[in-house]
């Protein structure tokens, strides 16, 4: 199905990225543990003091795009750490969309090739957390915003057009799908992409069935 290849490579994609900032957690808590003796400190007791600190930082410079995007890295990862409640993830969730969201607005006012590029990477970063929120209509917004950053991204379309499947906008769905079918007729894709436009289209027949025509 198309949902199926976005499903699988959003997952893959988050899995590592998680991975890696856990990872930066733990690195940074080594030298800690030989401080607080064998008790040491629990990467959440970690996170909150990073939370802490780049909420400071962003007080004392609320410009600091550094900051408020490693405040999001923060938010994201105490949200991701095993045994967490619910609403206390929904809230961190929430508190690293807006966060990410902030550094977004302010990359957008800089110029050169680095602020373009670092402003895709957080707006990439955005969409994952408001996938993990199931927020599929903000998430195909913020994927306009990237497929704007990277108009011939071909495949930025294709996920673009597969959230706002999810997220019931099948206009938005269409539009997308057509300019990726502009950027990549040969996708492995495209074949089922047709299908799927022809079959949503306002006015088209729909695809036949596989047993029309077999008199079953």
């Amino acid at each position: 199905m198309l949902l199926d290849r976005q499903r699988v490579k959003f997952w893959q994609k988050w899995v590592f990225g998680l991975m890696a900032l856990i990872m930066a957690a733990f690195l940074v808590m080594i030298p800690l543990s030989g401080q607080l003796g064998c008790g040491g400190s629990s990467a959440t007791d970690q996170l909150d003091k990073e939370i802490v600190k780049y909420q400071a930082a962003v007080k004392a410079d609320p410009k600091n795009v550094a900051a408020w995007r490693s405040l999001g890295d923060s938010y994201l990862s105490r949200a991701n750490q095993p045994g967490v409640q619910a609403a206390a993830q929904q809230a961190d969730w929430s508190a690293a969309a807006a966060s990410y969201e902030k550094a977004v607005k302010l990359l957008g006012k800089q110029k050169g090739k680095a602020a373009r590029q670092e402003q895709f990477t957080t707006l990439d970063q955005l969409v994952g957390v408001y996938l993990f929120q199931k927020d599929y209509r903000m998430a195909t917004s913020t994927y306009g915003k990237i497929t704007a950053l990277r108009p011939r991204d071909a495949e930025s379309f294709y996920n673009m057009a597969t959230t706002a499947i999810s997220a019931g906008d099948t206009n938005a769905a269409l539009l997308a799908f057509g300019r990726f079918l502009e950027l990549a007729p040969d996708s492995p894709d495209a074949a089922t992409v047709r299908t799927w436009v022809k079959d949503n289209t306002p006015g088209a027949s729909p695809s036949p069935s596989p047993t029309a025509g077999t008199g079953q």
